[in-house]
């Protein structure tokens, strides 16, 4: 079966393009794809080597994307026909009142929290935070997510390779029940977090679409470059 959903295209190609649509609005945390990709390599349909450049390929294009719409269109995205939906407005609002608390380190924690992601990466392009910046510390903090979770996913599906063709073998079950347990407490920790930051900018969740783009950036623009987004970006595209 799984020869099978790698075969178009063959599995760097298709891990590559799923990370691109993660980022523009496929509802898939792109940690799944890339804990995938790992279990890709343990099942010898990809090379590690090879499927780690191809993983950070996706993700970090996937994020040069999203801060070139917020550079581009501003808080008029959401007139656009058609890049509207990969926007949540509260969220934005948020991770602009981000920027302006912690400046952009936020973009080196935006990385490990999957709900705010996205939104932190446009509000960088929105507040015209220096590419050559926003690539740099987004790419470390890649270099440490991405191939981490390629590793996990890995070590996974050996594991459990080995609890179902050796049954009586205790100590991978154990390594296995270890593993999950510390996605699980990563997962819980990094929400929590997020909760945290969330809260403390004052947005509201429920703030409606419709204002959004009649509403300043909540930051100042952390470039020199800070001349007004151009009116030609809004309107139906």
């Amino acid at each position: 079966m799984v020869e099978q959903m790698v075969s178009i295209g063959g599995p760097y190609l298709g891990v590559f393009l799923v990370l691109l649509a993660c980022s523009l609005g496929l509802p898939l945390p792109e940690d799944v794809p890339l804990l995938f990709s790992g279990f890709l390599v343990h099942r010898e349909l990809a090379h590690l080597a090879l499927m780690i450049p191809v993983t950070m390929a996706g993700v970090l294009g996937g994020d040069c994307i999203l801060f070139a719409l917020g550079r581009r269109f501003g808080h008029h995205i959401v007139e656009h026909r058609y890049f509207r939906r990969v926007v949540n407005p509260p969220r934005l609002l948020m991770a602009e009142r981000l920027f302006q608390r912690h400046g952009v380190k936020i973009i080196f924690i935006g990385r490990f929290l999957p709900g705010l992601r996205p939104m932190i990466f446009m509000a960088a392009g929105v507040l015209r935070v220096p590419f050559t910046t926003f690539l740099a510390v987004n790419g470390f903090a890649a270099c440490i997510s991405v191939p981490t979770l390629v590793i996990l996913g890995k070590i996974f599906g050996h594991n459990l390779d080995k609890i179902t063709s050796e049954v009586r073998t205790v100590t991978h079950f154990i390594v296995l029940a270890i593993l999950v347990g510390l996605l699980v407490t990563a997962a819980v920790y990094f929400h929590r977090r997020q909760k945290r930051l969330m809260a403390a900018t004052g947005v509201s969740p429920e703030a409606p679409p419709d204002t959004l783009a009649h509403l300043p950036p909540q930051a100042e623009p952390l470039s020199p470059e800070s001349e007004p987004q151009q009116d030609s970006a809004a309107g139906e595209r």
